[in-house]
């Protein structure tokens, strides 16, 4: 039996949120969430019911912090704003040392491949998250009179979001926040052709 270590809440959380999302679920074991995160495997089973649902409360921050730091959310009105918000994806100065990591999300994704019910609830928040934003950027673009009043908003909002998804994805496969950077540019430059 391991010895019994308290390990803080927050600060456990956080470690297990970072170990998941550079390793997966599968990717990594009860010992190496112990050596990481201070959470014994018994502490594992009794406190968080196991490793699925501290992978779930991991997703939950991660997808926490995502709505709040990193989401589309542009309702200035302005086809600008969501041009940059492009253009930032591949500019170093803008990207966190953890964006080489893709999206926890999407790497949930690909890994679950819709197996496990209360993940593929987290996966479809997340998508939520994307399209909702982008479709209120562009409706406030419409209701500024930067889009004509008949743009389609949520087909074009699905558009971007498979960009966005797809720029993850590049980042993720290079492990290099800059390699999307002709993805970005052209989703950028597609936005401004828009304007009215």
């Amino acid at each position: 039996m391991s010895r019994s270590r308290k390990a803080d809440p927050d600060a456990a959380l956080n470690a297990a949120l970072m170990l998941f999302w550079e390793h997966g679920f599968a990717g990594v074991g009860t010992r190496q969430i112990e050596t990481d995160t201070g959470i014994t495997r018994f502490t594992l089973q009794t406190t968080y019911g196991g490793k699925l649902t501290l992978y779930l409360k991991a997703l939950d921050a991660y997808l926490d912090m995502f709505e709040t730091r990193a989401a589309p959310n542009m309702t200035d009105g302005k086809l600008d704003t969501l041009a940059k918000w492009f253009e930032r994806r591949a500019d170093p100065d803008h990207l966190s040392d953890f964006a080489g990591l893709g999206c926890m999300a999407l790497n949930a994704t690909v890994e679950f491949r819709m197996s496990q019910p209360q993940v593929t609830a987290r996966i479809q928040r997340f998508y939520a998250i994307v399209s909702g934003g982008f479709e209120r950027a562009l409706t406030a673009c419409v209701e500024s009179g930067d889009l004509p009043p008949a743009f389609d908003c949520r087909a074009q909002a699905q558009l971007l979001m498979a960009n966005a998804i797809g720029i993850n994805m590049i980042i993720r496969a290079h492990a290099d926040n800059t390699a999307c950077a002709e993805v970005a540019t052209a989703t950028a430059t597609l936005i401004r052709s828009w304007a009215h």
